[in-house]
């Protein structure tokens, strides 16, 4: 049967319309998101990564060490050691430089929302340019002045918007560094296994690159070796924004090790471009969450309800792990205490979160996940518009809160069967 005109337009506002009712198609019920990654190349980086993007933090941890192994105990005395709040300390030495880097895991929000918890101040001291990994080079962030989901992939995860929104809120000029195809690439292929201790080689075919991780028969790593085209490009790109914009401070929010600055990693080919000018290196990934802090005195794990850096007094210096050089200052992550079935750090949001209970109407037919939208950004970019926040309630009696700035939403809830629901709500405390 052949369609005319006015049928086909009617069949292309109708689908359009569909999609902006289910709201952003990433989202989706952990198993949904594994099954639909399968087990082709790339399949646990997808895993992680779309598992933190919908909200699942926990679950994307397991695929964290599926690729690059669990987290090594650090042992350690803390006879003769200071705590020293981490937030504080980068602060005050962060008036000293022109540009700060600070990393992130990609399974690791908490990440996200230490870096906003530093905006503010560093624009007091002068800070005015901030670029984060996984932006794109064609962007709309300053023109629209909000992230959509066609920005980045990472930038889908509700915290990372978040940070973006924040820094745009601050007064920053919101900038992309990152190597410029990055975002249209496939994931890294994980499926090169070296030796039974778990060693790996992963490959990246855009830009053409690869990272190899060496481990001993412990699972330790032993030695990790990468190729710099992003790397590369990475700096040069951080360099151009530099140039055009004389004087300005930047903060830069990387992945992973990008900040080191030995080797061929990008921190280490940025100063090279800067003339070896001096740079604030923050690595908060090398004591993550899951790394165990153990004191080899009491055997008691360390865990702060802070981000905080650990002075030797009698090295007279801060700890490091040693990884590739590492950076200036190591934070080791404040502990993780979930409140209402969430996870805590959000509650320590630099902005303020109200608590929102779905009502028991909306629960009936559930497991469901619910997405809470700013209504201005998802009536301008219907399923492109990122989430504010995202809870996936298992059923009608396991339901967490969702927590939301003030302000109105398009509340999103999706169910098993793949039926939507959209409703309003405004959050005005």
């Amino acid at each position: 049967m052949k369609l005319t005109g006015p049928i086909l337009l009617l069949l292309c506002v109708l689908q359009v319309a569909a999609r902006q009712q289910m709201g952003n198609p990433r989202y989706d019920f952990p198993d949904s998101i594994v099954a639909k990654n399968g087990k082709e190349r790339g399949y646990l980086n997808a895993n992680l990564n779309g598992l933190s993007i919908s909200g699942h933090y926990r679950e994307s941890w397991q695929y964290e060490d599926s690729l690059s192994g669990p987290p090594p105990v650090v042992r350690l005395s803390m006879a003769g050691k200071e705590v020293v709040d981490a937030r504080k300390l980068i602060l005050e030495k962060a008036s000293d430089y022109r540009i700060l880097l600070i990393n992130e895991g990609h399974a690791h929000p908490e990440h996200r929302l230490f870096t906003k918890s530093l905006l503010s101040a560093l624009y007091k001291q002068g800070y005015r340019i901030f670029m984060a990994e996984d932006i794109g080079e064609n962007n709309t962030i300053m023109t629209r002045q909000y992230p959509v989901s066609t920005d980045g992939v990472l930038v889908n995860e509700p915290a990372y918007a978040s940070l973006i929104r924040y820094a745009l809120k601050t007064g920053y000029k919101v900038a992309a560094y990152d190597f410029l195809q990055v975002t249209k690439k496939s994931y890294w292929d994980d499926s090169v296994k070296l030796d039974r201790n778990g060693s790996m080689k992963f490959i990246s075919y855009v830009p053409r690159d690869s990272l190899t991780i060496m481990l001993n028969e412990k699972g330790e790593v032993t030695m990790t070796y990468l190729t710099s085209v992003r790397e590369k490009s990475q700096a040069d790109n951080i360099n151009k924004v530099l140039n055009s914009n004389p004087g300005a401070k930047a903060i830069i929010h990387v992945g992973h090790g990008h900040l080191y600055e030995s080797g061929s990693w990008m921190g280490a080919q940025l100063r090279a471009l800067l003339n070896q000018e001096d740079i604030l290196t923050i690595d908060q990934q090398s004591t993550n969450i899951k790394v165990p802090i153990i004191d080899t005195l009491t055997h008691d794990t360390i865990r702060m309800d802070f981000a905080w850096l650990l002075w030797m007094k009698d090295k007279q210096r801060f700890f490091n792990t040693g990884l590739s050089g590492g950076g200036d200052y190591t934070v080791i992550n404040a502990a993780i205490k979930d409140a209402l079935g969430r996870p805590g750090f959000l509650f320590q949001d630099p902005e303020p979160r109200q608590v929102y209970n779905i009502p028991a109407t909306q629960l009936k037919d559930c497991p469901c996940l619910f997405s809470a939208y700013y209504a201005d950004e998802y009536s301008k970019s219907g399923a492109d518009a990122i989430a504010v926040d995202i809870v996936y309630s298992k059923s009608e009696n396991n339901a967490p809160p969702l927590l939301l700035y003030k302000g109105k939403y398009q509340l999103i809830k999706k169910n098993r069967q793949g039926g939507y629901t959209r409703s309003n709500l405004d959050i005005h405390r």
